[in-house]
């Protein structure tokens, strides 16, 4: 027991003894950067504020609140004021059509809230991962963010999409449906970038609102723009590139730019085919009018497979028509030149016969006068 006793006292000596020495060090490299910005005459540099904390908080509850914690089986009542480990699930509980909401922190300037019948859940991280995710499960959820958040440290993801970078205020209204789900994307403040299966819109600025609607399968996906315009690159599958100074070839992604305004909607089909098993992809984009803009079909993965824009521009069909009415005015011209080729040689012709009538009568005239002369000089 004593030797037990011995052991414990010499490692506890030990750690004492490394963190006094250490502790100075520690302080030194701290002070080491503050005390070089003093000798130049320049303020220390600030040191920067984590924007989430470990623990997500529940700040303020109106109505039935839950929380379901990881491993857990049942749901409990969430408190104000208390911390859940990332991992937990939160949802609000509307009883007999009462208002509800929920408030929770992640962070200093990072909160979400639900909004009647909701619920989303948090996802858990490793040890010093900063980025935080948000999985939507129903009803609405308000996410508020510093506006200087940067790029990667916040996302919000559902079944078919991903909103990532997020930063200022976004809102989501999600609905799982019996074949699939629908959600409707805002974005009130700041910026966002949304993603799905071959479609992702860079940014969406605020006010941009757009809605998705996607089947269990994921098999059909349709966008459809509700307030703002929003720039959406589509995937039009493979396209092999040709460098000819080397002759090498090489496949290289083919993408479609589309602006999605309000009413404005773009339709993406998808299956899977029976041979070989590749995704065939059709998707079209189609303007407030009904126009269709863009088409196009592919197989993932294969540029041999592609049939290229099935749509043609109409700076190209103007172009064309232009050359085609061109070409339709000189094929006139001609015929017109070749047919009044004829008539001006009959004319021609008409007139050498009138002449030669002519110079026949006056020399029929001459020979008459001639006879008249030659009798008068017999008589």
């Amino acid at each position: 027991m004593m030797r037990k006793i011995s052991v414990q006292s010499a490692l506890a000596v030990t750690a004492f003894s490394a963190c006094v020495v250490f502790a100075p060090v520690c302080a030194q490299d701290a002070e080491e950067p503050a005390a070089a910005a003093a000798e130049d005459g320049l303020p220390p540099p600030p040191s920067e504020a984590k924007p989430f904390t470990a623990l997500f908080r529940c700040v303020r509850v109106n109505g039935v609140t839950q929380v379901l914690k990881p491993g857990a089986s049942e749901w409990t009542k969430a408190e104000e004021g208390r911390f859940y480990p990332l991992g937990s699930a939160v949802r609000t509980v509307s009883e007999a059509g009462a208002p509800v909401s929920a408030e929770f922190s992640f962070g200093p300037e990072a909160t979400i809230k639900l909004e009647g019948a909701a619920e989303a859940a948090t996802r858990a991280i490793q040890i010093g991962e900063r980025a935080r995710t948000l999985e939507l499960k129903s009803g609405r959820v308000l996410v508020n963010l510093p506006r200087t958040l940067k790029e990667g440290l916040f996302s919000v993801s559902a079944p078919y999409f991903t909103c990532s970078n997020l930063a200022g205020e976004s809102r989501f209204d999600y609905q799982p449906l019996g074949d699939g789900d629908e959600v409707v994307v805002r974005c009130v403040t700041g910026t966002m970038t949304l993603e799905g299966r071959h479609y992702r819109i860079p940014r969406m600025a605020a006010a941009n609102q757009v809605r998705i609607r996607s089947t269990g399968d994921d098999l059909f996906s349709w966008l459809r723009g509700e307030s703002g315009d929003s720039k959406v690159v589509l995937d039009q599958g493979m396209t092999t590139e040709k460098n000819f100074e080397t002759g090498e070839e090489k496949d290289v992604p083919k993408t479609y730019e589309f602006v999605l305004s309000p009413r404005c909607a773009i339709k993406v089909f998808r299956r899977r085919s029976p041979v070989g098993g590749n995704m065939l992809v059709s998707m079209m984009a189609i303007d407030a009018s009904g126009e269709i803009k863009s088409r196009c079909a592919f197989a993932e993965g294969r540029s041999n497979v592609n049939s290229g824009e099935l749509v043609i521009a109409p700076v190209a069909v103007a172009s064309a028509e232009k050359e085609k009415a061109k070409a339709a005015s000189e094929d006139t011209e001609e015929v017109e030149a070749v047919e009044a080729k004829p008539a001006k040689a009959k004319a021609k012709d008409d007139a050498e016969a009138a002449d030669e009538e002519k110079e026949e009568k006056e020399d029929k005239k001459d020979e008459k006068k001639d006879e008249k002369k030659d009798d008068s000089a017999d008589i």
